[in-house]
């Protein structure tokens, strides 16, 4: 029972957090192509207050609920080694936890990251690992 609301849990806090990337990156870079410079700064602004509420508390929970779920799924190591999906497994968890680190120091210590200032690169990383979530459990 634990593991299914610490997965729904998990699921939920990515809709949030990769919506919030979705909404940054497609629509948003679109409006400001339409929009005079005066009128996105106040839509930008608008979606930040709305979304400095929700999106940091999404984040953390996506990071303590997917150390949980690591540690659940990702098993016992053969005497052959770690087997494809816990190969895939490491690899999501270095990049979750990699977005993970980088938000949480962003957001709760206003430490701005030194390179990749846009949201482009989570927004990648962030489809990268929902496709590796999938492909992991058939490998």
């Amino acid at each position: 029972m634990l593991y299914l609301i610490a997965k729904l849990i998990h699921i939920f806090s990515v809709l949030i957090y990769g919506g919030f990337l979705f909404t940054d990156n497609l629509i948003l870079m679109r409006m400001q192509k339409t929009l005079s410079t005066q009128k996105y700064a106040e839509v930008r602004s608008y979606f930040k207050e709305f979304t400095k509420v929700l999106v940091p508390k999404a984040l953390i929970l996506v990071v303590l609920s997917g150390i949980y779920l690591f540690y659940v799924n990702f098993g016992e190591i053969s005497a052959d080694g770690l087997s494809n999906f816990q190969v895939l497994l490491i690899l999501k968890a270095f990049l979750a936890s990699w977005l993970g680190l980088r938000g949480v120091l962003q957001v709760f210590f206003n430490i701005q990251p030194l390179i990749f200032k846009s949201h482009k690169l989570p927004f990648i990383l962030v489809i990268f690992i929902v496709i590796l979530s999938q492909v992991m459990w058939h490998v």
